[in-house]
């Protein structure tokens, strides 16, 4: 699956605009008391791509991906420089009798009241950042120990761990994104030099 910064360059240090979306079902009374309902258990993400300028390579790259994604329609991964990887602390999972198969999670805010888990399905392949998996604080081996899916981050060992041990793992992960637009709109100011306009990107929920 295409991922967005190989076409735009990496965006650490720069203007990324980011957005946090939450869904709360509001029940005013006539008392003018309210009753709060949460819909969503953890947040859709939004993004803003803040490369306004680019030269003619990477923009036809660009357009390229729009293309194939054809607008909305498919989806594309995107590295958050600010959210792209996860701690041992932030992935803990306690195991069961004969489990086998561990979803990779990340805890946001661990050991406050307001922390949620998300489920991370698009892990960074090992050519980029090795993953580490440690049972009970052991590391174990990759195709030794157990297997990775990067596309599903799922960890399957060959034995089960056994009741009450406990997984943990540092990775790095990507967001599943889809444009939030259907149109495409750019400016030529020069020879090689394009504006592109904003590129606003929507996480996609996937399980």
């Amino acid at each position: 699956m295409e991922v967005i910064n190989s076409y735009i360059g990496k965006l650490f240090g720069q203007n990324l605009r980011y957005s946090e979306q939450w869904a709360t079902d509001l029940v005013v009374f006539t008392s003018g008391r309210e009753q709060r309902n949460q819909v969503w258990e953890r947040p859709i993400r939004h993004w803003v791509l803040p490369y306004n300028v680019l030269k003619t390579a990477p923009r036809d790259k660009l357009i390229k991906l729009f293309r194939r994604a054809r607008g909305r329609y498919s989806i594309f991964l995107f590295a958050d420089p600010n959210d792209y990887e996860c701690t041992f602390t932030e992935c803990s999972i306690t195991a069961i009798a004969a489990q086998v198969n561990f979803q990779l999670i990340k805890s946001y805010y661990v050991g406050e009241a307001e922390t949620w888990d998300e489920d991370k399905t698009r892990i960074q392949p090992s050519t980029e950042y090795v993953p580490t998996i440690k049972v009970d604080g052991a590391a174990k081996t990759e195709g030794v120990d157990y297997t990775l899916n990067d596309n599903t981050g799922v960890v399957t060992f060959g034995a089960a761990p056994g009741v009450g041990k406990v997984i943990t793992a540092d990775y790095q992960f990507y967001y599943p994104v889809r444009f939030e637009l259907d149109v495409y709109t750019e400016t030529s100011l020069f020879i090689d030099l394009w504006n592109m306009g904003e590129l606003p990107l929507i996480e996609v929920i996937e399980s």
